[in-house]
């Protein structure tokens, strides 16, 4: 409490959520010759799962060893680009539908009739299978970035 009353107002800054549809990720294309795009510019998604952060820094090690392994070939760059977001691109997707579903579900529904709905499925279907699944997204392993 002490933090917030001395914090200037005019210091705050803040940005809406973004969200990128999950499909747009797997059907949209995310690259263009050496031009590509990593962390939220590629998967802005809800803070539910808390996993934001941690996608863009297995990115940051996917992309490095695609790029790292591709500097022998005379068309290195684009393949890189291209393997990595080959690589990212179902991952993320789900991540970010995970994400979604996990904060649809937690805040209830609106009206009546959609919060029971909600409700049904958040502590009937959810809970018991659904976020078992979720709950797993962060024991990922993007594997090593090896220096040659």
């Amino acid at each position: 409490m002490d933090v917030v009353r001395h914090t200037d107002p005019t210091t705050i800054t803040w940005a809406p959520l973004m969200f990128r549809c999950p499909w747009d990720l797997l059907i949209g294309r995310t690259w263009r010759g050496c031009v590509t795009v990593a962390g939220d510019a590629m998967h802005p998604m809800t803070p539910d799962l808390g996993q934001g952060g941690c996608t863009a820094l297995e990115d940051a090690v996917v992309l490095a060893r695609n790029i790292a392994s591709s500097r022998s070939s005379s068309d290195g760059f684009e393949k890189a680009i291209e393997g990595y977001v080959k690589e990212r691109r179902v991952r993320v997707a789900g991540i970010i539908a995970g994400a979604y579903l996990s904060g649809w579900v937690q805040q209830g529904g609106i009206g009546w009739w959609g919060g029971v709905v909600v409700r049904f499925v958040r502590d009937h279907i959810f809970y018991r299978f659904v976020f078992k699944r979720l709950a797993k997204v962060s024991e990922f392993d993007c594997g090593r970035l090896t220096c040659e």
